[in-house]
């Protein structure tokens, strides 16, 4: 890590709780002043279509897909460089990779640390089925496909760049096996548990200054009814067009019971099943190493 590295990298799988703790990482950084949801900017989200022609040379829609994708290291670079000796959150939804050529996407030269925040994955089904106003089964099926994407449409002018996310399983192997970037795990569990430990664990990594005060605040301000309060008088940008249900749905751990079907379950423990009871995930047996599956 170089000095004056900027960015800090809030990476997980989609529907994992990233959106409720970048609220509460940008409530800290600001003295636990009030949240407003909308006021989570471009600056804290990666792989847009705008920033990318802001930043580089050659607008995004004059280049084929595979000059794109070998563009963005230099794309996060020049993030860096705009914010010059600050901390700037990145959203990362991307699993960890290469461009071609074996670039990390991702450089460790800007990058302060990296956060992964990992769900149960039976949640994470439900939640991302209701975000995307899809199926469970479907839901299901992209979460074990390779081959998932995020922005993956052939259309030039869409407004994000391709997020590759590969399986669920893989996702979270990708960054947690990766030795380029310091990485802290974190259980979406553990946050709702016990926010105020894992903040000042967050805070710890990417090396935030707070204090107990700070803290307290920030959870109060970020607690999951106050965020769904706001999102039902103001709406919220983030919530994809075709959802069938709010942004901040339930903030729940395990409501996946009352959802799932048992071969619904069954199908995400046979697909994930040793990085879930690796994780320390209750999948009722004993489990094997997931690194088998990396």
């Amino acid at each position: 890590m170089a000095d004056g590295a900027a960015i800090g990298w809030i990476v997980s799988y989609p529907k994992s709780g990233n959106t409720w703790l970048r609220l509460m990482l940008l409530g800290l950084i600001g003295g636990g002043q009030p949240i407003d949801i909308n006021g989570l900017g471009n600056e804290v989200g990666t792989a847009s279509q705008s920033e990318f022609d802001e930043l580089l040379v050659v607008p995004s829609g004059e280049l084929f897909p595979d000059e794109r994708i070998a563009a963005q290291p230099a794309l996060n670079r020049a993030i860096a460089a705009e914010t010059g000796e600050g901390l700037i959150l990145r959203k990362v939804h991307d699993r960890y990779w290469h461009v071609p050529g074996g670039e990390a996407v991702f450089p460790s030269s800007v990058s302060r640390g990296a956060v992964y925040l990992v769900r149960d994955p039976r949640d994470v089904a439900v939640s991302f089925a209701h975000h995307r106003g899809t199926t469970p089964d479907e839901t299901i099926a992209t979460m074990a496909d390779p081959a998932a994407t995020l922005s993956a449409a052939g259309d030039r002018h869409r407004k994000h760049l391709a997020q590759p996310l590969g399986t669920w399983s893989g996702h979270v192997l990708s960054w947690l096996n990766q030795r380029d970037i310091p990485v802290l795990l974190l259980r979406y569990e553990d946050l709702l548990a016990d926010p105020a430990w894992s903040l000042r664990l967050v805070a710890d990594h990417l090396r935030i200054a707070h204090d107990s005060a700070s803290v307290a605040r920030v959870v109060d301000a970020t607690r999951f009814g106050r965020l769904q309060a706001q999102e039902q008088v103001q709406g919220f940008r983030e919530r994809q067009a075709g959802s069938t249900a709010p942004f901040f749905r339930q903030g729940r751990a395990g409501s996946w019971r009352g959802v799932l079907a048992q071969a619904q379950a069954a199908r995400i423990l046979a697909d994930h099943g040793p990085v879930m009871r690796w994780l320390g995930y209750d999948c009722g047996d004993s489990g094997t190493d997931p690194e088998r599956y990396a």
